[in-house]
């Protein structure tokens, strides 16, 4: 990292690059743990990829999740009090955001071996309490807000590789997504979701507490597509290996799942039956995102694993997993 960007970073929080320690980071990101006053911190300092409006919206509702009692890390303000802060270096536009520092293993590196039924029903009570926060937010100001979920990266850009790939699954994905788009927005069921809640934005902390991490996806949709990516997600790290097992793991989860999440938020049955649908959207956007991945004809990794058929399957109508939803 250039070190007169990272002193001017550091300025903004009351700290110094000596007292930072480098964590994971990206291909236009840093990550730093700091001591942010008697708490430790995460600082992260990337190129500016969206709108600084965009993140501020995200920043936002984050800190009225967090300060409304919902299981998420807080982000916390620069010596300006903002929760974003921008900084111009080479010509180039960085963004600034810190967030406190959480214990805890994520989800996603739990062996499916140590699964539990309360592992579940936390994950879910995670989320259901996410969802029911969420429903009575509204954004400070009218320009401060997120993408629908059909204006989102990942939607746009699975349209743009479906184009031109074989098979015309484009077709498949903008008749589904114009399906979508006349089911009912209210309140209840309807506000800015998480985006990406998979396994590996579940911080499991000692004691069994989850906290939700990773809201740069967020975007307005059904609270249905957050539970949805939570099943499309664990189906992928389970490795069934039948058709049959594949079901029987997917009933047993979302018992346990739905159980935790009606502890705060009531996901009704109409909602229930819509989850194949928001299953087959995921599953779309993930089959574009992998087409021409190195190791799509590696059968033991997950890519290859999910891509074997996976053309097929689409094109042929077959559900993500075929279960009853309407009955969990």
């Amino acid at each position: 990292m250039d070190p007169v960007l990272l002193s001017s970073a550091c300025a903004l929080y009351n700290t110094s690059p000596e007292e930072l320690t480098q964590l994971h980071g990206g291909f236009s990101n840093a990550v730093y743990e700091f001591q942010y006053g008697d708490r430790p911190a995460v600082l992260r300092l990337g190129v500016e990829d969206c709108p600084p409006s965009q993140t501020l919206a995200m920043l936002e509702w984050v800190s009225y999740l967090s300060k409304a009692g919902a299981p998420v890390i807080a982000p916390l303000p620069s010596i300006n009090n903002h929760l974003l802060e921008n900084l111009r270096l080479y010509g180039k536009s960085y963004t600034l955001t810190v967030f406190e520092k959480a214990e805890g293993t994520l989800a996603e590196r739990i062996p499916p071996g140590e699964w539990t039924d309360e592992l579940f029903v936390s994950i879910g009570k995670a989320a259901g309490k996410l969802h029911a926060v969420s429903k009575h937010y509204r954004p400070s100001r009218p320009t401060r807000t997120r993408p629908h979920w059909f204006d989102g990266f990942e939607i746009q850009d699975a349209t743009s590789r479906l184009a031109t790939s074989p098979g015309r699954l484009d077709e498949k994905l903008a008749a589904l997504i114009n399906a979508l788009k006349t089911l009912p927005t209210e309140q209840s069921d309807f506000g800015l979701i998480h985006g990406d809640l998979h396994f590996a934005n579940f911080l499991v902390q000692p004691g069994g507490k989850v906290m939700i991490i990773d809201f740069d996806d967020c975007v307005y949709g059904w609270f249905a597509m957050d539970v949805s990516m939570a099943l499309f997600d664990v189906l992928v790290l389970y490795h069934a290996v039948t058709e049959e097992e594949s079901q029987e793991f997917a009933r047993h989860f979302m018992h346990y799942y739905l159980f935790g999440y009606r502890m705060e938020n009531e996901l009704s049955p109409y909602w229930q039956e819509q989850i194949p649908r928001f299953l087959k959207l995921k599953e779309l956007c993930i089959f574009a995102s992998l087409i021409g991945h190195p190791e799509i004809n590696q059968p033991y990794g997950w890519v290859g694993r999910f891509m074997q058929r996976r053309a097929e399957r689409i094109a042929n109508d077959l559900p993500y997993v075929d279960i009853e939803f309407r009955n969990l």
